[in-house]
């Protein structure tokens, strides 16, 4: 071995410039492959936060829009939970009718709450059902239905019978079931 270690340092006292300019001509290839590995694992780490930044660019652009859409659910589930009947609170159910009544100059001669359903799947909601008759000319009789569909409790009329109240033909008789949605 000593003769191989001796062949080298006379090698290099014999060529200094040469053997300094292979080693770093060496050193600096190892140094740009490095170099050149690294770019490219920056240059991901660079592509995946551009990616996360233009996300979170259109997160917070779309951030008052989804801002003003969570207020305004907000505002109508209060506006229903406003609306819901409560089924113990048979005055107020019955003057929702009453007042109906009083808006489309309808008559109701009969209406009366039916007993809710025993199994309702809703865990949060029930129905209220009512039956009830409306008299009155057609366009009255068809303004209490529209007013009933349009008013701010949830109602559906499962069934409807319709006939007329006197052999004239001036007035309607109409026959519903309605249910209305209340608290549970």
């Amino acid at each position: 071995m000593s003769g191989t270690l001796g062949t080298l340092v006379d090698f290099v006292r014999r060529w200094p410039y040469c053997v300094a300019c292979a080693v770093l001509a060496v050193v600096l290839i190892g140094g740009g492959v490095y170099l050149h590995l690294e770019v490219r694992n920056l240059e991901g780490i660079l592509k995946g936060r551009s990616e996360e930044g233009e996300a979170m660019l259109t997160k917070l652009i779309g951030g008052s829009s989804l801002r003003q859409e969570l207020t305004e659910v907000r505002s109508v589930t209060r506006r229903i939970e406003e609306n819901l009947v409560v089924e113990t609170n048979l005055a107020e159910n019955l003057w929702y009718f009453y007042k109906l009544e009083e808006q489309t100059k309808a008559q109701l001669p009969e209406l009366h709450q039916v007993s809710s359903p025993a199994v309702d799947k809703s865990p949060t909601f029930r129905r209220v059902p009512y039956g009830l008759r409306v008299v009155g000319s057609y366009e009255q009789v068809a303004a209490f239905v529209q007013a009933l569909e349009t008013g701010p409790r949830l109602a559906k009329i499962t069934t409807f019978a319709c006939s007329r109240a006197d052999a004239s033909g001036a007035s309607v008789s109409l026959d519903l079931n309605v249910e209305l949605l209340g608290k549970r």
